[in-house]
């Protein structure tokens, strides 16, 4: 063998070397950062040391023994540089996302980052023009905040009428953040947040802010259906509202009662103070809401969808939510929603009324402390550009 062909044959075993050297640490990189977070952090580090010592002891079992030898401290050498080149990535875009905003909350399915403001990829309903209101840096910016159902709508209205330069969510001194239900009635009634995009209150709050000396304002600006929804292989599709009290209360017990299969009902509840059971609640009215089991409770709205789909574990369950957010921000082909009296939770039924159970959702405030800045918001959002936004975010303007 000539000198040319070891340079040429040198030069492309070498050059497979870097490039298998460089897929290794794609592989490491796309691990940490999309699967190795799925464990709790001690497994998520050992794998750091697991993961390249198995590859290289299926590299050993696979060469010859002699190669082996030969080579074995280089391949330690060169796998142990490469989980590190790739974790130090992986750690360093992680860093840098928590840089841009606070960390957000464990608020479920729905993806913030998918529904942000001024971000020319996201998912929000858009005016298409110019607003006919537009703040400016310098003005007194009211507070937003609100409930995860809501965020992609108001997300749509900071866009419209706020200045981009401030407005980094969940930033230090941004008045454009996000922290779920229960969160943001405590920031308004604290003094932390001045408009807040909920359903009514729950007794908790209510009294948390009498406490405060807080009130609240609550200023309707849409509706949306409350839905109940069951695992899309049981039978029952539809039910009467009294026969959902029931289930809730406790007097029904068995699928086959409402003409389905012999199958215990499942009844799931939210915690406490979150915009679903509260809704709940107030569906009930009179009816008292029996104690769920605790493996019936779940702290995150889409945790109900997840649970309900899961027909092994959970067939007979039913749960609830808004239509926007279970059909199309989380969005779920193993649930199926329930017609309540003969009427399917469609858009269009809850537009025009004929679903019947149809909820106003407000722009909260503490009564008597609304700024020049926020009446104007909030007349802006009642009118017609407010509320085709509204609608194009997938809930019912007035």
């Amino acid at each position: 063998m000539n000198k040319t062909t070891k340079i040429v044959l040198f030069s492309l075993y070498t050059a497979l070397k870097i490039a298998l050297l460089a897929v290794t640490v794609l592989f490491f990189f796309l691990y940490y950062l999309l699967f190795g977070r799925m464990f709790p952090a001690n497994i998520y580090y050992l794998s750091y040391l697991l993961i390249p010592l198995a590859l290289l002891f299926f590299t050993a079992w696979l060469l010859p023994k002699s190669k082996v030898r030969k080579g074995f401290w280089w391949s330690v050498l060169a796998l142990f540089l490469a989980g590190a080149v790739a974790l130090s990535a992986c750690l360093g875009y992680n860093a840098y996302i928590g840089s841009l905003t606070l960390p957000m909350p464990a608020d479920g399915a729905i993806d913030p980052y998918e529904y942000l403001a001024f971000d020319e990829n996201s998912k929000i309903a858009r005016l298409g023009k110019p607003a006919s209101l537009r703040f400016s840096a310098a003005q007194n910016l009211p507070v937003l905040d609100g409930a995860a159902a809501f965020f992609p709508l108001y997300s749509s209205f900071t866009e419209a009428v706020y200045p981009e330069e401030v407005c980094k969510l969940n930033a230090k001194d941004s008045p454009y953040r996000y922290s779920n239900t229960i969160g943001a009635y405590s920031h308004l009634i604290e003094g932390n947040a001045d408009i807040i995009f909920v359903f009514g209150p729950d007794s908790d709050q209510k009294a948390y802010a009498e406490e405060q000396g807080v009130e609240f304002e609550l200023i309707p600006i849409g509706y949306e259906g409350f839905v109940f929804f069951t695992n899309a292989k049981n039978p029952v599709k539809d039910v009467t509202a009294e026969e959902i009290r029931d289930i809730y209360a406790g007097r029904v017990t068995n699928w086959k009662e409402l003409g389905g299969k012999n199958e215990k009902i499942q009844p799931f509840q939210r915690n406490r103070g979150s915009g679903s059971q509260t809704a709940l609640e107030a569906f009930m009215g009179d009816v008292p809401l029996m104690d769920p089991p605790t493996e019936l409770v779940n702290d995150f709205m889409w945790g109900i969808i997840e649970k309900v789909s899961d027909y092994i574990n959970y067939g007979g369950a039913i749960g609830f939510s808004f239509r926007q957010y279970a059909e199309t921000l989380v969005g779920n082909e193993n649930i199926s929603f329930l017609s309540v009296d003969g009427v399917a939770p469609t858009r269009e039924n809850i537009v025009n009324g004929s679903y019947p159970i149809r909820m106003p959702f407000y722009a909260a405030v503490r009564k008597g402390e609304r700024s020049a800045e926020a009446d104007a918001l909030l007349g802006w959002i009642l009118s017609d550009e407010g509320q085709s936004l509204v609608a194009a975010s997938g809930y019912a303007p007035l």
